[in-house]
C-alpha cells in the first residue's frame, strides 16, 4: 500500500534529503579535522624530543707545572781514544760503531814485534848496568877501608866514588828505558778506558796512524743528556736536580734529572743552556732532536675530559648542563695529561659538562642525560 502512494515527487525529495545530509557531514569534517591537527601539532611542539647525551663533572686535580723545551740528545761525556804509537800498523780491530764495551776491553792491536825487541834490549842493558853498579859499589867499599887506614890518596878515592855514582846513574837510566819500552809495548794494545758504547771508529786494518790521531770515540757509561735552551724569564725557576721528561717515539716519555743550569745567557739568542741527564741507558741516537718539559712543581687545576671540547668558529667551547638545557660556554685551555685537559677559564669545579653528543648541540638545546661519567681527578 505504500508503493501505491509513492510518486516521482517523493523520490526527488528523498534525493535532496540524502544530498543535504552528505553536505552536512562534509562540512563537519572540514571544520573538525584542522582543529584536531592543530591540537596534535601543539602537543608535539610542547613535547619536542630531547637530545640524549652523556655528561662528566669538572674536577680539581693537583697537576705538575712544567716548562716546555726542545733540544738535542747528546753524550753525557765522550772519551777520546787516540793512538799512542807511531810508525806501526793496526793488526786487529775488534769493535765497530754501536758496540758496547767494558772497561779494560781490547779495542785494537798494533804490530808490536819491534816494540818487544826494544823491550828485550832495554832489559839487557838494565842487567848490564846493574852488574856494573854492583862492581863499582864493591870497589867503593874497599877503597873506603883503605881511606880509613890512610893508605889511599883523596884524589884516588874521589875517582872511585865518581865511578860508583856513574854506575848507579847508568843503572837508573837503563831501568827508565825498560819502563819506557814497556809503556810503548802496552800502547800497542788499545783498551777501553771506561764502560760505554763506541760512537765512532776511525781505524782500519793495516792503517799506520800518527801519535795523537783519534781512533775511537766512546760514549762513557752509556749515559745521554738532553741539552735544551730556556728563556731568561724561566731561568730563576729552573734548578739542578729538578726532574724532566722528554718525548720519544711511540708516545713514550723518558725521565731525567737536571745536571746543570748555565749561569749565563747566550749573547745572540738570549737563552740559557740546561743539561738533563736521562735515566738509565736509553736506546736513542746521539744528536736526536726531541721536545719535552722541565717539571718545576705542582698546582691545582680544574680538569675535564678532552672530548667535552667543541671547536666552533676557531674557538673552543663546552656545553654546560643548566636547567635540562645545553649552555654553550667559551673556555681557555691549559695543560693536558692523557685524555684530560685543564680549563683555565669558563668552567668551575663541579660544573656538569656534556661529554658524548656535544658536537651535535647548539646553545639552549634541550637535553636528556642518559649516563653521567666521573673523572679520576679529585
Amino acid at each position: 500500500m505504500f508503493l501505491s502512494n509513492y510518486n516521482d515527487r517523493d523520490e526527488c525529495d528523498c534525493k535532496h534529503l540524502v544530498l543535504n545530509i552528505i553536505v552536512a557531514i562534509g562540512l563537519f569534517l572540514m571544520t573538525f579535522v584542522p582543529f584536531a591537527f592543530a591540537a596534535d601539532t601543539t602537543t608535539e611542539n610542547n613535547e619536542a624530543p630531547r637530545t640524549q647525551v652523556t655528561t662528566a663533572e669538572a674536577k680539581t686535580a693537583d697537576w705538575a707545572v712544567s716548562i716546555p723545551a726542545q733540544g738535542e740528545v747528546l753524550p753525557w761525556e765522550v772519551a777520546i781514544i787516540s793512538a799512542k804509537t807511531n810508525g806501526i800498523g793496526a793488526t786487529e780491530i775488534k769493535v765497530v760503531e754501536g758496540d758496547s764495551v767494558r772497561k779494560g776491553q781490547v779495542l785494537a792491536r798494533f804490530d808490536d814485534r819491534l816494540l818487544k825487541a826494544e823491550l828485550a834490549q832495554a832489559k839487557a842493558n838494565l842487567a848490564l848496568a846493574a852488574s856494573n853498579l854492583q862492581l863499582a859499589t864493591n870497589n867503593l867499599k874497599r877503597f873506603e877501608q883503605l881511606k880509613i887506614k890512610q893508605t889511599l890518596s883523596e884524589q884516588e878515592f874521589e875517582q872511585v866514588s865518581t865511578q860508583a855514582a856513574t854506575a848507579m846513574a847508568t843503572r837508573d837510566q837503563a831501568a827508565a828505558a825498560v819502563t819506557l819500552a814497556e809503556v810503548k809495548l802496552a800502547d800497542a794494545t788499545v783498551i777501553a778506558p771506561d764502560d760505554g758504547k763506541i760512537l765512532e771508529r776511525n781505524i782500519e786494518l793495516g792503517k799506520v796512524p800518527g801519535t795523537g790521531e783519534v781512533l775511537f770515540r766512546l760514549l762513557r757509561q752509556h749515559k745521554l743528556e738532553w741539552v735544551v735552551q730556556i728563556n731568561a724569564e724561566d731561568l730563576d725557576r729552573v734548578k739542578p736536580n729538578m726532574l724532566a721528561q722528554i718525548n720519544v717515539a711511540n708516545n713514550k716519555t723518558l725521565p731525567g734529572k737536571i745536571r746543570s743550569v748555565s749561569p749565563q745567557l747566550n749573547s745572540n739568542s738570549r737563552l740559557a743552556t740546561v743539561r738533563v741527564i736521562l735515566d738509565g741507558s736509553p736506546d736513542l741516537a746521539v744528536n736526536t732532536y726531541a721536545d719535552g718539559k722541565i717539571l718545576i712543581g705542582n698546582a691545582k687545576a680544574i680538569i675535564a675530559p678532552a672530548d667535552t671540547l667543541v671547536i666552533k668558529d676557531g674557538k673552543t667551547w663546552v656545553f654546560r648542563l643548566k636547567n635540562n638545557s645545553a649552555e654553550q660556554v667559551l673556555v681557555t685551555l691549559g695543560r693536558r695529561v692523557g685524555q684530560e685537559i685543564e680549563i683555565l677559564s669558563g668552567v668551575n669545579a663541579g660544573d656538569v659538562l656534556v661529554w658524548e653528543g656535544a658536537g651535535f648541540l647548539n646553545d639552549g638545546d634541550k637535553i636528556a642525560v642518559k649516563t653521567a661519567h666521573t673523572t679520576g681527578a679529585q
